[in-house]
């Protein structure tokens, strides 16, 4: 007689992993922040990134669930970091990646504005691809400039 499968609630939660979590989830997200700093030309490493996480200068989020109700897994992560301008402070994205991002989009959009109200920003940042206009547009946000970028070396 084989054993029924247990049901597990379908849905995509947006985890804040703080700094004192992050030996108990960083395997399930380092392969994803690898290829996100690819990506932007390898800014820094991926023990360089880990390092700021784990001081809390950076913030890392996972997007953990289940889409078919049978198995949980990552559908993603993003950084963030508080930057203190001179007149006020913003949070700036500054690493996104993910997959089936219509599962958790909305909670990583508000996620991303509860850490400014919690931080008492005055605005959110986005450097991304053109395509996460579509991703940010319904929540409100607006272009506000083009990054135009020429590697010199």
């Amino acid at each position: 007689m084989l054993a029924k499968k247990p049901h597990i609630k379908q849905g995509v939660d947006v985890l804040w992993i703080k700094p004192k979590e992050l030996d108990r989830y960083w395997s399930l997200v380092q392969f994803m922040i690898t290829e996100g700093l690819q990506f932007d030309g390898n800014p820094m490493d991926v023990d360089q990134m880990r390092n700021f996480i784990a001081t809390g200068e950076y913030q890392l989020f996972m997007m953990f669930g289940s889409d078919d109700g049978e198995k949980h897994k990552v559908f993603g992560c993003f950084v963030t970091r508080i930057l203190g301008l001179p007149k006020f402070k913003q949070v700036e994205v500054i690493l996104l990646r993910g997959e089936k991002r219509e599962l958790w989009q909305k909670a990583a959009a508000a996620m991303i504005e509860k850490l400014g109200h919690e931080n008492k920003c005055k605005r959110v940042a986005v450097l991304a691809r053109p395509g996460w206009k579509n991703f940010l547009e319904p929540f409100g946000w607006k272009v506000k400039r083009y990054l135009y970028q020429k590697d010199l070396i």
